[in-house]
């Protein structure tokens, strides 16, 4: 049996202070994912909106131009309420990193073996992943997509090679493979940019209080978080940079 991880990046960088990079996304079977792509699909049609887009939707740009916020809000909740109705079929999967303090934390020889911001995260998401279907039979595996023309996608096929060939990574056996598309194509793409917005705004904002749709997702969905922030880059410090490891191929899960 095959599962499918759409996600997607955020990243702030042409702002002063603390630059964050995070990637998130929904982990499912195919089945779950038809019953989404359906549901989203009807919806997006009835609104007059050929693709999903957190950003524009909230700044009311581009197809949402001239929505005012009550319509803005039905339309997202609609697609929200399509996530919820899953439940736990459907696995939120959420990396962040704050990249000042990785770089004043971890030294360089630490930095080059977990890898650049991206690939830290990326690979702890799919490392998340692998190691939770170790509960599931040994033929199951699952298929990584992300958005094609993001700032990743020329090395992030490359990058999911060395993960899956990297043999010291125990869960290997569970990565089938790697594609980055358009998220028009792709309603999974479509609900990672959802998930990677709710996410990103918690972690730029350092919210305590949730906002409402990632509060319906972690009520109603399975919820997986990992976060390398300062105490916790502290406490991995020296197992990062001891690490018995070649360039990028640490693999490692962070705790909250």
């Amino acid at each position: 049996m095959e599962f499918r991880f759409y996600c997607d990046e955020s990243f702030d960088g042409n702002v002063a202070g603390k630059k964050i990079l995070t990637i998130s996304g929904f982990l499912s079977d195919q089945q779950t994912w038809n019953e989404v792509e359906g549901d989203w699909k009807e919806i997006n049609k009835r609104y007059g909106i050929s693709c999903f887009h957190a950003t524009d939707l909230n700044g009311a740009r581009k197809e949402y131009e001239g929505w005012d916020k009550p319509k803005r809000i039905c339309y997202s909740g609609e697609l929200l309420k399509s996530i919820n109705s899953k439940g736990k079929k459907l696995v939120a999967y959420n990396c962040g990193m704050r990249i000042d303090e990785y770089q004043e934390i971890i030294n360089e020889d630490g930095r080059a073996k977990l890898g650049k911001p991206w690939w830290a995260c990326f690979k702890t998401c799919v490392a998340m992943i692998a190691k939770h279907m170790e509960t599931l039979p040994a033929n199951y595996q699952f298929s990584v997509f992300a958005e094609k023309g993001s700032a990743f996608d020329t090395k992030g096929t490359n990058f999911f090679e060395i993960l899956k060939n990297n043999q010291q990574f125990q869960y290997r056996h569970r990565l089938k493979s790697c594609a980055f598309e358009k998220p028009e194509n792709f309603v999974g793409l479509q609900a990672a940019d959802l998930m990677a917005y709710e996410y990103f705004k918690r972690m730029k904002n350092n919210e305590v209080d949730l906002r409402y749709p990632l509060k319906l997702i972690r009520e109603h969905n399975h919820y997986e978080e990992g976060y390398f922030g300062t105490i916790t880059l502290k406490k991995m410090k020296n197992a990062i940079e001891t690490a018995a490891c070649g360039k990028d191929e640490l693999v490692i899960i962070p705790n909250l």
